[in-house]
């Protein structure tokens, strides 16, 4: 308690105080708090000496925008017998300043009269500060959550602490479901127990990012239980003696889905679905390679619809569309699946008949003769027929060149045109 009645006594006291000090009195005639004394930085926040301001109520010291607010905590310090605590914004030397007043009550026990020190402390740069710092975070909360890519940060626990709008858009889950939550929740089960000394692994490592994996490698595991595939980045930071983990994820499932139909497209004829010309290089070479390895050879079948010409030439281009999607199919189901069937060109075809020696090939080929013979396209009111002429050949496993393989199949295919058609030859 202050036993001390004037400024002058005061003085010596209060100036010692690093802040700006003030002690006021409570008047029951004009019920107004005055004040009572101050030192020299007080002296500078208000604007005047103290030989002007002393005895001077509350409300003339500060401005209206400001006294109101104070007057409250005053009065609330004086009824409760508290200390209170609030900020104020003053025109300080031409510049807008904040600072925090803190008000405590103070009975003198001689005099019985109330006083209130009031002890003012600049925190302008820890506002502007906090103001720079808070506009950074929105900022930040901003940047996060109108990204493309999914953002989660974890921690050395690898519990989920950030879940950004794409996050919680990609995996089904809202952030309140999953901060907190351990990120094995967000992987298939044949990737969790690997996960955990992954992360370790790179914790300690010297690297601060790295990809994960790429492609369909990494794959997340949606709310719903569904998989999909994901590319990584994932980086660390270190807080303290803390470290924290942030993936950057990317829905790569569509990318992957397009990139699948892409290459599957570039291998199929788009009218038949079979495989194309190129493709069926590619697979006839690696049986090649294939058949010498294991010592075992394969059979080649040629196949071209006869008279095909006069189907488009009677009944149009898109008749002639139809009967080789019937063709095609035809001849796919008479063979096996290990078997390899392509459009060549135009209305000739290629069978792949892996490790099938040449009397068995026969059986397959006519198999296929009958099959298309048997064959009804229905155009229209119409009903069209058509047959195959098939050129047949087996090629060893000391077989070398693919393009003579096709050459002689093809000249085979040639003889059964020449010798009557609808028939499958074997020799030249």
């Amino acid at each position: 308690m202050f036993f001390l009645s004037d400024h002058k006594t005061l003085i010596n006291s209060i100036e010692a105080i690093g802040a700006s000090f003030a002690v006021f009195e409570f008047d029951p005639q004009s019920v107004a708090f005055e004040l009572v004394s101050c030192n020299s930085r007080y002296e500078d926040l208000i604007g005047y000496s103290s030989a002007k301001a002393l005895g001077q109520p509350l409300t003339t010291i500060f401005p209206r925008y400001i006294h109101n607010p104070l007057k409250e905590a005053f009065i609330h310090c004086k009824t409760e017998r508290i200390a209170l605590e609030t900020e104020i914004v003053l025109d300080y030397k031409g510049q807008e300043r904040c600072w925090r007043s803190i008000v405590s009550p103070i009975v003198n026990s001689t005099d019985k009269k109330f006083r209130i020190i009031q002890t003012c402390v600049e925190i302008t740069e820890k506002i502007v500060l906090e103001k720079q710092l808070n506009l950074s975070m929105k900022r930040f909360e901003a940047v996060v959550n109108t990204a493309y890519d999914g953002i989660i940060t974890i921690d050395e626990q690898q519990n989920v602490k950030l879940f950004n709008d794409a996050a919680q858009s990609m995996f089904g889950y809202s952030e309140q479901e999953i901060i907190g939550q351990p990120l094995t929740k967000l992987l298939p089960a044949k990737y969790q127990g690997k996960h955990h000394g992954y992360i370790e692994g790179f914790k300690r490592s010297q690297v601060d990012s790295r990809p994960m994996q790429t492609r369909a490698a990494v794959q997340g595991l949606r709310k719903d239980g569904s998989e999909f595939s994901i590319e990584v980045t994932i980086s660390k930071i270190r807080i303290a003696d803390n470290v924290e983990f942030t993936a950057v994820i990317r829905d790569i499932s569509e990318k992957n889905q397009l990139l699948e139909e892409l290459i599957l497209s570039s291998r199929r004829d788009p009218l038949t679905e079979l495989y194309n010309r190129r493709y069926f290089t590619e697979l006839l070479n690696a049986e090649i390679i294939r058949s010498k390895r294991f010592k075992r050879g394969f059979s080649l079948l040629m196949l071209d619809i006869d008279h095909f010409k006069s189907i488009n030439d009677e009944y149009g281009h898109t008749c002639g569309d139809e009967a080789l999607i019937a063709f095609a199919k035809t001849v796919k189901n008479s063979i096996r699946e290990v078997d390899t069937l392509c459009r060549w060109g135009g209305e000739e075809f290629l069978v792949l008949l892996p490790e099938i020696p040449k009397v068995t090939a026969m059986i397959v080929a006519e198999k296929i003769r009958k099959n298309v013979e048997d064959l009804k396209i229905i155009y229209g009111n119409k009903v069209i027929k058509i047959t195959v002429s098939i050129g047949l050949d087996y090629f060893s496993s000391h077989s070398n060149e693919m393009s003579q393989m096709i050459n002689k199949v093809d000249q085979i295919l040639y003889r059964a045109k020449d010798t009557g058609r609808n028939k499958v030859s074997t020799e030249l």
